[in-house]
């Protein structure tokens, strides 16, 4: 089914928020870890708190390279059975190949879970055989938010069977898109090969700070503590509220290049809006967007700030000091 099939995404976005619509997110696959050591696992594994989830219970997580450089974003939701992980389609045949070489004698089973869609929303749902509730705004236990708030994002995603009908309105992947960037909530689809979780600020939700002996963990430590992220996640609002940017587009502070858009949509207050990774020490000022039709102005909203990291305050060596650099 099409965007220009469920009518009005300004309209169906006020719905959704109200919980009176869902989206229907036909991109996205569920894998099943089953078995004694599946929460103990993929623990050891990736960047969350795993094992001490209980039944019911949901998270997000994040497999990073060993650079720290982020590859999935994930989804965990706790079954009496192990584990149900939500992540897109397009991700789940390289990830699962992977998660096979990993098994060595470990008591698990993985399997896709074909007998299961996804159902976005704003509410719970009653419907839902697993719901797995978005912790980005209120952060995780274990976290570090950069940002000096977070905006209200009460978003969750259900699990239910094939055939079973949803009691709410249908509303489009493109009206979720719009909601999720205007709240600054970074997605995977927002990275790039060099993406780090401090530049989205996903330590708040995804990363267990006091966890360790996972694959770029030592990365994202030495980041966070003595280092400071390369770049910064950002909102532009453009000026032109009917001119949609896209992935990819430039981002520019004067005449000089910045940063790229990651994401872009419409919002039914903000207008044209985009999510943007700008160079760490651009300026707190507009910037200029440079879109297929020309090159637009936006104001910015911060949400990494350009000190984000460096949380063990420990002194430069002298030989910075003399440089003059920070």
């Amino acid at each position: 089914m099409t965007s220009s099939s469920f009518g009005n995404p300004l309209v169906q976005q006020r719905s959704l928020l109200k919980g009176l619509a869902f989206v229907e997110l036909e991109d996205q696959a569920v894998l099943e870890i089953a078995g004694p050591d599946a929460k103990s696992w993929l623990h050891a594994l990736t960047s969350q708190n795993i094992l001490n989830l209980k039944t019911g219970e949901s998270t997000e997580s994040l497999l990073l390279d060993p650079q720290g450089h982020v590859e999935q974003q994930l989804k965990v939701i706790a079954t009496e059975a192990g584990l149900l992980l939500i992540l897109p389609k397009s991700k789940l045949a390289d990830f699962q190949a992977w998660l096979q070489k990993m098994k060595f004698r470990t008591k698990v089973e993985i399997s896709t879970r074909d007998d299961l869609r996804v159902i976005a929303s704003f509410a719970a749902l009653e419907q839902a055989l697993y719901s797995w509730v978005d912790h980005f705004s209120a952060g995780s236990p274990g976290g570090v938010r950069y940002a000096e708030s977070a905006r209200a994002f009460d978003y969750q995603e259900h699990l239910v069977g094939l055939d079973q009908r949803i009691d709410l309105e249908p509303a489009s992947p493109m009206a979720l898109e719009g909601l999720r960037i205007a709240a600054g909530r970074p997605a995977i689809n927002d990275i790039d090969e060099r993406a780090l979780p401090h530049e989205f600020d996903w330590l708040a939700s995804a990363v267990h700070m006091s966890k360790g002996c996972y694959r770029g963990q030592e990365s994202v430590a030495k980041i966070h503590n003595i280092g400071h992220p390369p770049r910064r996640l950002i909102i532009l609002n453009l000026e032109e509220g009917d001119i949609l940017s896209q992935q990819g587009d430039e981002v520019f502070y004067q005449d000089k290049l910045v940063g790229k858009v990651r994401a872009a949509a419409l919002h039914y207050e903000a207008g044209s809006v985009a999510l943007a990774l700008v160079n760490r020490n651009t300026p707190y000022l507009d910037l200029m967007v440079q879109t297929v039709s020309g090159r637009y102005a936006a104001t910015q909203e911060v949400l990494v700030p350009f000190d984000a990291g460096k949380a063990a305050n420990l002194p430069r060596p002298s030989a910075f000091k003399l440089s003059g650099k920070k």
